[in-house]
């Protein structure tokens, strides 16, 4: 009799404890799942394909630093300069999202698009660059350690 209680009981303390897991897991989830992975996938294999038929190539900044940056990204195709593309920058502090920055980029030069940006403080930030060409929609990003 009493080995039925003692089985009834810790029957219940798994239960118990399953249960809870589950609900934690629910309410702390971190969104690593991503929704519709295959199409998103299949988009960058496509998106890679193409960089590299129309053999682009992009230059990114050299660094950037704390204070007002001069942001200048080269884009060239089959070796020539890529103009007329819609470039897009986005930057963003790793550790917060509460100074990110998006600008639309212009064209000084042919291939050559720039724009001004503020790094406020140091640590790590993510620079983005969002190209949507004639041919092409993709996006390069790169990591800076900022001083």
């Amino acid at each position: 009799m009493k080995m039925k209680f003692l089985i009834g009981g810790l029957y219940l303390l798994f239960f118990f404890a399953m249960v809870s897991g589950i609900a934690v897991a629910i309410r702390q989830s971190e969104g690593l799942v991503e929704t519709n992975y295959y199409e998103k996938g299949n988009g960058w294999f496509q998106a890679k394909s193409l960089e590299r038929q129309i053999e682009l190539e992009v230059t990114p900044p050299q660094t950037i630093s704390q204070g007002n940056n001069d942001i200048s990204i080269r884009l060239t195709s089959h070796g020539k300069p890529l103009e007329g593309a819609k470039v897009k920058l986005f930057i963003g502090n790793v550790s917060s999202s509460s100074q990110d920055f998006s600008s639309r980029m212009s064209e000084p030069a042919p291939g050559v698009y720039e724009t001004r940006a503020l790094i406020p403080y140091k640590g790590k930030w993510m620079v983005r660059m969002d190209l949507a060409g004639n041919q092409i929609k993709t996006s390069r990003s790169w990591f800076y350690d900022v001083r």
